[in-house]
């Protein structure tokens, strides 16, 4: 009789490729990926709306989906999908016999089919001819894979960060093709690849505004670009698959509460990290106002500093109560919480905030149209769109921290179109408040409606999550 132990050797292919597929759309139902066609059919919908009351076409005014929401969209789904995942221990099948390369492809090839279902009803709604809507179908597919595949080469490599610097980082990677989109060395500046080919298909320059019939963008080549994206694509999907993510683990203990309450929630929260993005924000806001102007700067922390600076506080406050949400609502003060945790997020906030106005804005010229100097409309404004922020995406949060991003997001994308467009100067001004502080520049008589609707928007939100504490439950996308 043999005295070795026995051992069992794993052979994976033993699992039919069909199962993967199908485990992979029995955890896609309910997600971000399945709502994917929904969300993209809203889009193609609101572009509809908007191309009416500006000079262009449906699929013009489209392009700012390719441009701004495409990517962040993209790399949130991957990024959420694995903390699900990583959450529900990959749903008991981390133990089992199963591979986890065609895991991946699995997941990736649900991914493409729910993205391009989306696409070709997006292109059905938007295009005036079979191949404008073949070739849009056929690249915004591809762009998402890619923004796909960062997302989740990014959480290979820093699991938690990378739920808020995969949509930050995938933002700026488009702003950052946007401006090199037609130099003539595009192919060695890979953030050009996911916008150049839009540009044709859009019909549009690569400020989103409609292309003459004699402008350049019609010579543009698709192929070459698309190519080129698709290989960075595949480049990403790789390092995902030879990166090891970090092992799941039981979770950490908690700092113990003080006797005071505030104190006790104050010590969960990620000062460090907060005041670490605070401080790269300042000088990267100093650093724009230095090379370009203040109106650079001030334009950079309207649509992009102020609304992600509140968005990442909100989730980032409600992702590290989460945990010992169930114990705080046994606490007898329970319906103080919401209000101290919203009271610490705007300590923080308001203080960055004036910093960041006076440093992009002071002492810089009046406004031509008005004779004012904006920055001190912009400083009492931008606190107050950033709690609003707070309030919404926090009371958001607490059912799904991926929809809070969306929301987000998608609201950013809109107080651009708006509030950065002559449509401020419409009624649409006032569904633009991710933007106001920009708005406030060129209508500073706007201000003292401003902070009345900010506040009402902020008590109303504050007191609907106070009023459902007790049904507050841990995200599990």
């Amino acid at each position: 009789m043999s005295t070795q132990p026995h051992t069992r050797t794993l052979n994976t292919r033993t699992v039919p490729a069909r199962r993967y597929f199908r485990a992979e759309l029995l955890r896609a139902k309910w997600s971000l990926t399945m709502f994917l066609p929904i969300i993209m059919v809203a889009i193609a919908l609101v572009s509809m709306v908007f191309s009416r009351g500006v000079d262009a076409t449906a699929m013009a005014s489209a392009h700012i989906y390719s441009l701004i929401l495409l990517p962040p969209l993209a790399a949130i789904t991957s990024v959420i999908g694995q903390n699900r995942e990583e959450k529900l221990r990959q749903g008991g099948l981390i133990w089992r016999n199963i591979s986890g390369t065609r895991v991946l492809l699995a997941r990736a090839a649900t991914v493409i089919a729910s993205a391009a279902l989306g696409h070709a009803l997006m292109a059905a709604l938007l295009a005036r001819s079979v191949s404008t809507a073949l070739q849009f179908t056929l690249f915004s597919t591809l762009s998402f894979f890619v923004f796909w595949t960062f997302g989740l080469a990014l959480w290979r490599l820093v699991p938690r960060a990378a739920l808020f610097l995969a949509p930050l980082a995938s933002i700026a990677w488009a702003i950052a093709g946007t401006l090199d989109a037609m130099s003539p060395n595009w192919k060695v500046l890979p953030w050009t690849w996911a916008i150049r080919p839009t540009l044709p298909i859009h019909g549009v320059q690569a400020n989103s505004i409609s292309a003459p019939a004699d402008s350049e963008i019609w010579n543009i080549a698709i192929l070459p670009p698309a190519l080129l994206h698709l290989l960075l694509g595949l480049g990403l999907f790789a390092i995902a698959l030879l990166a090891h993510g970090k092992s799941l683990s039981l979770p950490t203990g908690r700092e113990r509460s003080t006797s005071s309450l505030s104190h006790g929630m104050s010590a969960t929260l990620p000062w460090r990290t907060w005041w670490s993005l605070a401080a790269l924000m300042l000088a990267g806001l100093a650093v724009v106002r230095v090379v370009w102007n203040p109106e650079y700067a001030l334009g950079l922390l309207s649509f992009v500093c102020v609304p992600t600076a509140a968005t990442v506080v909100a989730i980032m406050t409600w992702t590290s109560q989460a945990d010992a949400w169930p114990a705080l609502m046994y606490r007898r003060a329970r319906r103080s919480i919401t209000l101290r945790l919203f009271a610490l997020d705007m300590a923080f906030l308001v203080p960055v905030l004036v910093v960041a106005v006076v440093i992009s804005g002071a002492g810089g010229q009046t406004n031509s149209q008005t004779g004012i100097n904006p920055w001190p409309y912009q400083a009492v404004i931008a606190p107050l769109v950033a709690a609003m922020i707070v309030a919404v995406t926090g009371l958001i949060a607490r059912r799904s921290v991926a929809a809070a991003i969306f929301v987000s997001v998608a609201l950013g994308g809109w107080a651009v179109m708006v509030g950065g467009d002559v449509l401020s100067a419409s009624p649409l001004w006032w569904t633009s408040e991710w933007g106001w502080t920009w708005v406030v520049r060129d209508y500073p008589a706007r201000w003292p409606v401003m902070v009345l609707v900010s506040a009402i928007v902020m008590a109303a939100f504050v007191a609907w999550a106070r009023a459902t504490s007790l049904k507050a439950i841990r995200s599990q996308d």
